[in-house]
């Protein structure tokens, strides 16, 4: 530990030593999301939240901004985190191998937090190398809070001649709240 950490310090900000220290066993994956892994014989473990306001992957509800936690997920759960306006595209049926040309996967889109959000989702062929001569497309997501504080999310449509191996898009809003006045 630094010599200008004090034990006082430390008393009232246990994050101190933390971030004194580089964390090596979470890490970010994209963005949005926090990844804290448990190890063997774990059953709980301190994740450090960078500054923004982080929630639960699986429910939705709000951990903390820049703090330490302890997370208890139990056995059938990694410790998963997203950013205020963190937007999760899931496929609602998870295929055990690359769509097939034509076939198409229903989408579900989770938005997490308050804040609105942006996010680009990539679609290919998967099966060929023909994304190296443009064969691949970009939709945009959007979620935008709405005059009435509600939030609502928005897909661009595909392009024409482009893949689109997407079908019906269903929306989850992971985080309940209070809409603003």
């Amino acid at each position: 530990m630094s010599a200008s950490l004090q034990k006082k310090d430390l008393e009232e900000n246990p994050y101190l030593e933390k971030v004194s220290k580089e964390v090596k066993d979470q890490y970010m994956a994209g963005e949005y999301l926090l990844v804290a892994p448990l190890f063997t014989g774990e059953t709980s473990r301190q994740v450090v939240l960078p500054e923004g306001d982080w929630y639960d992957f699986y429910t939705g509800e709000y951990v903390g901004n820049g703090e330490v936690i302890t997370a208890n997920p139990g056995l059938d759960r990694i410790p998963v985190y997203v950013k205020d306006g963190g937007i999760i595209p899931m496929l609602s049926q998870a295929p055990l191998r690359t769509p097939q040309s034509g076939e198409v996967s229903n989408l579900e889109i989770r938005h997490y937090g308050k804040a609105n959000g942006t996010y680009r989702l990539y679609d290919d062929d998967g099966e060929t190398f023909d994304y190296e001569k443009g064969e691949y497309t970009w939709r945009e997501i959007k979620v935008e809070r709405q005059k009435n504080g509600q939030l609502k999310g928005f897909i661009s449509k595909p392009e024409k001649g482009k893949p689109n191996h997407y079908g019906k898009v269903t929306w989850k809003f992971m985080t309940t709240f209070a809409p603003a006045n």
